[in-house]
């Protein structure tokens, strides 16, 4: 059974309040401006002790679904306050798992839509506007226990983040309702009831955190009210990718805001800035004293200025990006950087170079043939920042490539499967100097992925799998050259197990060929894993490397669909949980130390003390005792 991967955490903040100085340009040995990075913590870290010395705090007002109250709420707020940036996000569980058995369903309402209980979109959407109403009012409350002077002013200043997963209820994914354009529909207008609602009173900033698969399978994709909010996506491994990850395409069409990452054991969040790739220009030196361009910037909210550092006088950029020169330029390099900022306080960098006077390489700089094409290969070589006729002078490469002076490349015949390479310079009339070179692969047969995978020990007597491979002509020849006996490759690519292996790595290695002199390698891995014993753990004895649950929060009831949070250790490995007939039970976040359950009991199941068996993806499984009413 697949499930989606973990999600860490809920929700951050958008950079307008978190960053002045964050870039995606940060290589990972760089340290990272303190406000650039932070946690995000809620209800399931009540009981826990808090990330220390955020960079910012982001704080869950909800205990995992609509219309509930995280009960350590002013307490997070404080210890987000305590930040290198004081200035507090929220975030907000959402779902809409329709009226049935839903006690917080309107029924009689008349603003800000005129709902008279039915399952519809004006009904939903009050259902959304109420949900922020009550989140609204649990935050103002918690602002006002910490002491806070303003605490309506405190918590329109800070960014609010709907958490849309589809771990929640939603009408889109129960079976009550089930995948149509009708229960789309409603569910997001529960989200533009939410956003309305803190549009209304003036809330800052509002995004939404979700990933795009999830995000069209809850909403059906685009929604009018809500194109081009931020976003804040999950997924990242670290932080290295969390900054990579910024250029990752935004579901709503807005700016993508942060990316959250698993940091010290905690839920992390990076700040995504402006981004801009440096570029290089060749130009001539004739053409710099006209020259002119305009920077392009991304993930902006707005018109962007820029504010140049280096790189004057030579090089002028003004307040809106058009980069000129003072006057011809004479040959060199040439660069100009700075700044960039949005009305909203999104930052990032520019960098431009111009390489004046120096001739540049322009593609096709490789290039692949099969062996019986060789013969007859020919391929133009092309440059830029040239003045007129360019001459080609080949200093290495031939016989077996030959460089003409046009910079016509050909072969001298047929050549075997193998890489060829050409180099030499080039020049024109106005002194302009420059280097080429050129690569041809002939006949390399490439393998197809994948070239490894993982198997249970119990599998592999009977295991087989068909090497595959492209760019060969015609039928292609396996030969073994290591990994035998354990594994074997016929001459058709076929890969077998020399009957049942014990846990290890195996790794069967050869080379490939075609009819016409083709040629090369494959390789593959077989991870062999052992057959995990079924280990039921106690609470009392449970070793520390094993899932051990101590105690559920909440209670199931007969009926309806409530949220469960089983209290333990070691919980990370995709669990699976199971209970008594008539109970279904959804993992809807799994924080290591704690899992949060959606479960759902049928109608007239009795009452009493039940047992949740809790199994992880390697086999190991512990039980915990919980009360249904």
């Amino acid at each position: 059974m697949h499930r989606p991967p973990r999600v860490y955490a809920v929700l951050a903040v958008t950079a307008a309040l978190l960053s002045a100085t964050a870039s995606l340009a940060i290589a990972a040995s760089t340290p990272l401006p303190a406000s650039s990075t932070g946690y995000d913590i809620s209800w399931p870290q009540c009981n826990s002790v808090f990330p220390p010395s955020p960079g910012f705090g982001i704080v869950g007002v909800n205990d995992g679904a609509p219309f509930t109250v995280n009960k350590c709420l002013d307490r997070q707020l404080r210890w987000a306050q305590g930040g290198a940036n004081p200035v507090t996000a929220f975030y907000l569980n959402t779902g809409n798992g329709g009226p049935i058995g839903n006690g917080d369903w309107p029924s009689t309402q008349k603003s800000p839509k005129v709902c008279r209980g039915a399952n519809s979109v004006p009904c939903a959407y009050d259902y959304g506007w109420n949900a922020g109403v009550a989140s609204y009012a649990d935050v103002v409350q918690a602002e006002n226990l910490d002491g806070v002077a303003s605490p309506n002013v405190a918590a329109i200043s800070s960014p609010w983040w709907l958490d849309v997963e589809t771990g929640n209820a939603w009408e889109t994914k129960v079976d009550s309702y089930g995948p149509s354009a009708a229960s789309a529909a409603n569910d997001a207008a529960m989200l533009e009831g939410e956003v309305a609602y803190l549009q209304s009173v003036h809330v800052a900033s509002i995004g939404f955190y979700s990933t795009s698969s999830m995000w069209q399978g809850i909403t059906g994709g685009s929604v009018d009210a809500l194109d081009a909010l931020p976003v804040w996506i999950p997924g990242a491994g670290d932080i290295v990718q969390a900054q990579a990850n910024c250029t990752l395409p935004s579901f709503t069409g807005g700016r993508v805001a942060l990316i959250q990452y698993p940091s010290s054991g905690y839920d992390g969040d990076y700040v995504c800035g402006l981004l801009n790739i440096p570029i290089t220009v060749p130009i001539t030196v004739s053409a710099t004293a006209t020259y002119s361009d305009q920077l392009e910037v991304s993930n902006n909210d707005g018109p962007v200025n820029f504010v140049q550092s280096v790189g004057a006088p030579s090089l002028v950029v003004s307040t809106t990006g058009v980069l000129t020169t003072n006057g011809q330029l004479a040959p060199g390099t040439y660069s100009a950087s700075g700044t960039t900022a949005d009305a909203h306080g999104n930052t990032g960098t520019f960098s431009i170079t111009l390489v004046v006077g120096t001739i540049v390489q322009a593609p096709p700089i490789a290039s692949y043939v099969k062996v019986p094409n060789a013969a007859t290969y020919s391929e133009q070589l092309n440059v830029i920042g040239n003045v007129g006729v360019t001459s080609f002078v080949q200093s290495s490469g031939a016989p077996s490539l030959v460089v003409s002076d046009t910079g016509l490349v050909t072969t001298s015949g047929t050549l075997e499967a193998g890489t060829y390479v050409a180099k030499g310079s080039e020049s024109d009339a106005s002194s302009g100097l420059g280097t080429f070179i050129f690569t041809l692969t002939v006949g390399a047969i490439t393998q197809n992925a994948p070239t490894s995978t993982s198997l249970d020990a119990n599998l592999t007597s009977t295991y087989t799998k068909q090497l595959t491979v492209s760019r060969n002509d015609g039928p292609v020849t396996f030969v073994q050259t290591t990994g035998a006996p354990p594994l074997a490759v016929s001459a058709s690519g076929l890969l077998t197990t020399s009957g049942a292996l014990a846990a290890g790595a195996y790794t069967v290695r050869g080379a490939t060929s075609d009819q016409h002199g083709d040629k090369g390698k494959f390789v593959f891995t077989l991870n062999v894993t052992a057959t995990p014993a079924t280990t039921t753990t106690t609470l009392a004895t449970s070793p520390p490397a094993v899932p051990t649950a101590t105690v559920v929060k909440g209670y199931a009831v007969a009926g309806k669909t409530k949220v469960l949070t089983i209290v333990g250790t070691n919980f990370f490995g995709q669990p699976i949980v199971l209970s008594h007939a008539g109970t279904t039970v959804v993992v809807t976040r799994d924080t290591g130390r704690a899992l949060t359950l959606r479960v759902r009991v049928r109608a007239r199941s009795r009452r009493g003390v039940f047992v949740f068996t809790v199994t992880f993806s390697n086999g190991q499984t512990c039980r915990v005792r919980y009360v249904q009413r």
